[in-house]
């Protein structure tokens, strides 16, 4: 139940304390990314949780941030955040194992990797590099905290998106402009139409391919190493005409009685002689040519009439016309009629937005190939097997795709069971990965350990051995001709050994112990006895009293005994009639032992570990 608790709590310690500890591969000193600055905010309790969050980061980005956090010291305040943890457990270490899974190109480093909590609980990590890829990644992380010598570990996937890279201009916007072997670029619009009229576009891709002439041109995809200009070309036609001003040079007029210039002023009447939409009066009084009458009169389409007047105030009856002209928003510059010149000054504003950024495509390296000379399947704990990169430099090497640390060599030996990887990456950031070469450590067998029954040397657990075996029988460093079976009958003092041989894969255990020869036993003699059973002891390991079963024993006249694995008799204990007979193990060292039953019509033996 204790077991049960404590792993309760560490799996919510794991995973409350590194919500945000977003680190990368196997432990490995992140050079490159040198110190960070603890920095948690003032006034947090002392026995609590701090994490801030981590930010993303950008494609092709220098990425540099430093995460402050702060470790309980006792379970309480993950109790308060998971009422299923017990309140009140001291926490004694925690310790940074392993993170996996960042982007190529970033890297990490903590202040320290060993906290002891009673002590220090505030820490920091760097978290710098370039990241060369943008996804979302998958992280794995792995921490061990220490409650009353217990230590735990879990590990629990994380996530870390890292965006694409954007590149802004006036005109338009970029994402993917930079790629590997290839891009497939996404073009974004930054003048929109929204549907109005009045825009007009022309995208120049770079690459030869005919202009686009769309508002929003589809993703384009360049598949040929190089440096790509995009031009863009945007004209925003949407402000119209305006008559700005009327600049009169000439007029055929006079004032009252033909004296005097005339008190001039303007109208202008809507197209098809409509209404009058613009006057200028008041009069200008003898006014003195030329003369600028300000207007900002939109225009649209169709012939406005613009007529002069000289206002005579009622002398002569009504204002005399000085003379009238007909015009449209494409009119410019001086217009004569009659005895009026006139320049009308019609401004059209039209906005021409010109960007111009480049998309560059890197030479994408071919993949490295990883070979396997010495073959792709060992035994546990060899060391002949050999991986060779096709790169003789810049490589890095995975496992399972999790970087191995100071793993940067052509060659690598590996010492697991996994799918091994080849990386380079080039000098523009490209990644080029080799197919998974599948390397596999098969198990040894269980050691053949025997014991000696009155120099019968015999395996102690057929069961354990491999479901197709070899065994063979050794004295010394020599293989015993012809001794292959399951037990074997020692007729000198010396140094045996067994080894068994897994079939299936070629793997082998061995077993050797002194046996001192008994020449009151001849073990080359037949003697009839009752089945040999295996009895069960409990508990094993034992330490005071082991108690072992005597299933079908009726009888008296029985006794036990125990021997060392050298073959000396240790003790020898009288068996009652009972279904069990307890041993005492005061005085009896620590070691493994081999103890049988014998009675007339019964015979067990059985293995007692003793540990103190």
């Amino acid at each position: 139940m204790f077991i049960s608790s404590i792993a309760m709590l560490m799996r919510t310690l794991t995973l409350t304390i590194l919500t945000t500890l977003l680190l990368t591969s196997f432990i490995q000193a992140q050079t490159g990314c040198p110190g960070c600055s603890v920095n948690v905010p003032a006034g947090l309790p002392v026995d609590t949780v701090y994490l801030p969050e981590l930010p993303d980061g950008v494609v092709g980005s220098v990425y540099n941030h430093d995460l402050s956090f702060r470790l309980p010291k006792t379970t309480t305040p993950v109790y308060a955040l998971d009422s299923t943890t017990p309140p009140g457990l001291a926490i004694t270490k925690f310790e940074i194992v392993a993170i996996d899974g960042l982007p190529a190109g970033m890297y990490w480093q903590p202040n320290k990797f060993n906290f002891d909590v009673s002590t220090e609980t505030d820490g920091c990590i760097k978290i710098c590099g370039t990241p060369f890829q943008s996804d979302s990644f998958e992280l794995t992380v792995t921490l061990r905290a220490t409650i009353f010598f217990l230590a735990q570990e879990a590990t629990f996937p994380m996530s870390l998106y890292i965006a694409p890279k954007v590149s802004n201009t006036t005109g338009f916007s970029m994402t993917d402009p930079e790629g590997c072997g290839s891009t497939t670029v996404m073009l974004t619009n930054m003048v929109p139409s929204g549907g109005n009229s009045g825009f007009t576009y022309s995208w120049d891709f770079g690459d030869g391919s005919p202009l686009y002439t769309g508002e929003n041109p589809p993703p384009h995809t360049y598949s040929e190493v190089g440096m790509y200009p995009v031009s863009y070309h945007a004209i925003v036609d949407t402000a119209g005409y305006t008559l700005e001003s009327i600049k009169v040079l000439d007029a055929d007029c006079s004032d009252a009685l033909g004296l005097g210039a005339p008190d001039m002023y303007l109208q202008i009447s809507s197209p098809n002689n409509g209404p009058i939409i613009f006057d200028s009066s008041p009069d200008i009084s003898n006014i003195s040519l030329p003369y600028v009458f300000p207007v900002g009169l939109r225009l649209n389409q169709g012939n406005y009439i613009l007529r002069v007047w000289d206002e005579d105030s009622g002398i002569e009856g009504s204002d005399d016309l000085c003379g009238q002209i007909s015009f449209n928003l494409l009119s410019g510059d001086t217009l004569v009629s009659g005895g009026i010149t006139v320049v009308l000054n019609i401004v059209h504003p039209v906005e021409e937005i010109f960007s111009v950024d480049t998309v560059i495509v890197y030479p994408q390296p071919i993949a490295p190939v990883v070979s396997a000379p010495a073959g792709s399947e060992t035994c546990a704990g060899a060391t002949d097997l050999v991986l060779v990169s096709s790169y003789g430099s810049g490589n890095e090497w995975l496992r399972d795709g999790n970087l191995i640390s100071g793993a940067t060599d052509f060659i690598y030996k590996p010492t697991q069971t996994g799918h091994y990887q080849a990386r380079i990456i080039s000098q523009y950031g490209c990644v080029a990965i080799s197919n998974p070469q599948f390397i596999e450590f098969h198990a040894l067998p269980e050691s053949p350990v025997w014991y000696n029954y009155n120099n019968s040397l015999r395996v102690y657990d057929t069961a354990a051995l491999p479901s197709t075996y070899a065994l063979q029988w050794y004295l010394g460093t020599n293989p015993i001709p012809g001794e292959t079976g399951i037990w074997y009958c020692s007729m000198n003092t010396g140094t045996y050994g067994l080894v068994v041989t897994d079939l299936e894969t070629g793997c082998t255990s061995s077993y050797a112990n002194l046996v001192q020869h008994n020449a009151a036993f001849d073990c080359t003699v037949s003697v009839e006895t009752a089945d040999l059973q295996i009895l069960k002891v409990y508990p094993n390991p034992a330490s005071e009293v082991a108690t072992v079963r005597l299933p079908g024993f009726s009888g008296d006249d029985a006794v036990l005994r125990c021997w060392d694995f050298t073959g000396r008799l240790v003790f020898v204990q009288t068996v009652d009639n009972a279904d069990e007979v307890s041993i005492d193990l005061a005085g009896i060292p620590n070691g493994v032992y081999t103890f049988d039953v014998q009675a007339k019509q019964f015979k067990g033996t059985g293995k007692l570990v003793v540990i103190k």
